[in-house]
């Protein structure tokens, strides 16, 4: 007979799992597109991240990308000036990530745009070795955002997130693994967002970075915004190798 605590443990481990990729943009990682906001450095998160993402596709678990795809209306401008607008070449994900076969939710989303959407169980597990999104192109997504968090919109309204997890098959107790840009800015709010839903934030720390924070003017640096994730909203923090050990023994 199993212990309580057994049991607890793969409970846990069946839990269900997807891999959210923040703000990959050309206007966030390339200079040449954004001289003020881009992170040149985030390009070395690419690599792990793709890992990362063909992990995932061929365990038949979802990678969703959240992406900013700024209107003029939106507020956030007004602090940061125009960045990885909608229909511009900036707000294109950089090249690396795997963007084959995507299904797209832009700003306009309505409920109606899920219907194709199938519940998690029902698909198929890839084979590793082969195309990992091949086999899995329904598990990748993207869902536009016109503010921080991957799960709020421009003035408060709801994306398209939350309502795609449900339709996966999502609920409390499942764990979004979180990647990209910034760890102390989007990635915050959507771990925050994460929690206040009941999921349980990942934050994969070789597969996130921020602006070094050095006299406190924004507030925390990558460190010190794991650190508050990690007390504030219970995120787990985990490197990118053993997201993929894990996930390989589901």
């Amino acid at each position: 007979m199993q212990s309580t605590s057994e049991k607890q443990k793969k409970e846990k481990e069946r839990r269900k799992a997807a891999l959210l990729v923040i703000d990959m943009t050309n206007d966030f990682l390339l200079k040449s597109y954004n001289p003020q906001l881009a992170l040149e450095r985030g390009q070395d998160l690419i690599p792990r991240i793709r890992k990362l993402e063909e992990a995932f596709l061929s365990n038949g678990l979802p990678v969703i990308y959240t992406t900013d795809r700024h209107l003029k209306s939106d507020f956030e401008l007004k602090k940061w000036g125009p960045h990885s607008m909608k229909g511009t070449k900036g707000s294109k994900i950089v090249e690396g990530l795997i963007t084959e076969g995507i299904k797209v939710f832009e700003r306009n989303w309505k409920p109606s745009d899920l219907r194709s959407i199938e519940k998690l169980k029902a698909l198929p597990k890839g084979k590793a070795g082969k195309a990992p999104y091949s086999s899995s192109a329904r598990l990748l997504f993207e869902v536009e955002k016109g503010t921080y968090s991957g799960f709020t919109d421009n003035g408060g309204k709801p994306t398209a997130l939350d309502f795609l997890l449900k339709k996966l098959g999502f609920g409390p107790g499942d764990r979004l693994f979180i990647t990209g840009l910034h760890t102390n800015c989007c990635d915050k709010h959507t771990a925050a967002d994460a929690w206040f839903r009941g999921y349980v934030p990942v934050i994969v720390n070789d597969c996130v970075d921020a602006f070094d924070d050095p006299d406190g003017k924004i507030g925390m640096g990558h460190d010190r915004a794991l650190n508050y994730e990690s007390y504030w909203y219970n995120a787990e923090i985990m490197p990118s190798e053993q997201v993929i050990e894990k996930i390989s023994k589901r």
